[in-house]
């Protein structure tokens, strides 16, 4: 199985159906605890792209660690966005998209859920957040249509003023995720949620981004939920590989 890294959508500080219940059942992902090693698609090359903010991008895991966050677990190449609302990856993600993902894994509204408006700077109303999401995926699915996209509901926080708004928005994704399923698209919700309650607030460097450990338990999680996606969604990319910068060639 070859494996390629398109260069990440992801950005750091500088539509919707809602139903739930019925949804949940064939639309998200939880967490089984893959072991490595396991071939995606009978071994199909996969040209992967992450997509979100500052936790795609691996904020502070520089700090003892290789700065990679999760990407180095999942051996991804990730030029991402900080700090950067749903709407913001959304109007900047098309040079990414052009490279011709095969999966795409998205992990956005974070920062759309931080009841500083300088953040969130769409304001942080989960179902409005939840539309954008949709509206996200749809670009990200009319550019490539062929690719199987994962979508994060988003891990939790132990910030008491951001908590409200973080756990209602995660249970609207599996209805942003079933219309998109509805529509014959390769999309699925993948269950983040449980990831803080599961490991305690100690996995948490700053109450929003994960510390080094994090980090690879969320590589862990990713590679978990590949290992899960139906037979048959994961094809071919389209087009050449991606072109890579001779600097980044040579990391492992």
């Amino acid at each position: 199985m070859r494996l390629y890294w398109a260069a990440a959508a992801a950005v750091l500080p500088d539509s919707l159906g809602l139903g739930t219940s019925s949804a949940k059942m064939d639309t998200v992902m939880e967490f089984r605890n893959t072991p490595p090693g396991r071939k995606i698609e009978s071994g199909v090359e996969l040209r992967i792209l992450p997509v979100g903010d500052s936790i795609t991008v691996g904020f502070g895991s520089e700090i003892g660690g290789d700065g990679d966050g999760y990407r180095r677990q999942l051996r991804d190449d990730l030029s991402a966005w900080n700090g950067k609302t749903i709407q913001f990856i959304a109007n900047h993600i098309d040079a990414s998209l052009e490279q011709r993902p095969n999966v795409v894994l998205v992990a956005a509204g974070t920062n759309d859920m931080n009841p500083n408006h300088a953040v969130s700077t769409e304001g942080n109303d989960p179902v409005q957040a939840a539309h954008r999401l949709g509206k996200l995926v749809d670009r990200i699915v009319g550019k490539c249509p062929d690719a199987t996209v994962l979508v994060a509901m988003i891990i939790d926080t132990c910030h008491q003023s951001q908590q409200p708004q973080t756990r209602q928005f995660q249970k609207l994704i599996p209805g942003v995720v079933h219309k998109r399923r509805d529509a014959g698209h390769h999309v699925i919700a993948v269950d983040f949620a449980t990831f803080v309650p599961k490991y305690g607030n100690k996995i948490l460097r700053d109450c929003i981004h994960p510390t080094n450990r994090g980090y690879k338990i969320m590589g862990d999680y990713w590679y978990d939920f590949m290992a899960q996606i139906p037979r048959g969604w994961i094809r071919a990319p389209v087009g050449k590989d991606p072109s890579r910068p001779s600097s980044q060639l040579t990391r492992d």
